[in-house]
């Protein structure tokens, strides 16, 4: 089910899993729809979290060009702790196979060091779902 489409990124929910699922467009992307994009993700997540407790999240960003230092930093401030204090355990990434992929999710990692939210990173969906639904939230605590 699709919560929230933009030019930039396309936020769905699957309740089989469940998670939510971020799926990043191709093309040049600027920080306010990126910015937009996560602000609901969030709002998403601490709505659907009472309903779902083993909510995770999956993100293909396989096609993300660039995500600036400004960005990240945003994320790390802004973000990761609001989903974190919402119950965030689990997040799902597809395999990054370029450098500017590699780079994005070191960067990544490096921004949830010391989290609660693990961070995995998958080459299919079929394998980051896999991971999303055997792992319960409790378990990973």
């Amino acid at each position: 089910m699709i919560l929230y489409e933009s030019d930039s990124a396309i936020l769905s929910f699957d309740s089989s899993i469940p998670c939510l699922e971020l799926i990043v467009k191709q093309g040049f992307h600027t920080s306010k729809a990126f910015k937009k994009c996560h602000k609901v993700a969030v709002e998403k997540f601490i709505e659907l979290k009472q309903e779902y407790p083993d909510l995770g999240i999956f993100v293909d960003a396989r096609d993300l060009f660039e995500l600036k230092s400004s960005e990240m930093d945003w994320l790390a401030e802004k973000i990761f702790p609001k989903l974190e204090e919402a119950g965030l355990t689990k997040k799902a990434f597809l395999y990054f196979d370029t450098e500017a992929g590699k780079t994005i999710l070191a960067r990544y990692k490096d921004k949830l060091s010391g989290s609660k939210i693990i961070l995995n990173e998958f080459r299919s969906f079929k394998e980051a779902k896999t991971w999303l639904k055997e792992h319960k939230c409790k378990d990973m605590e």
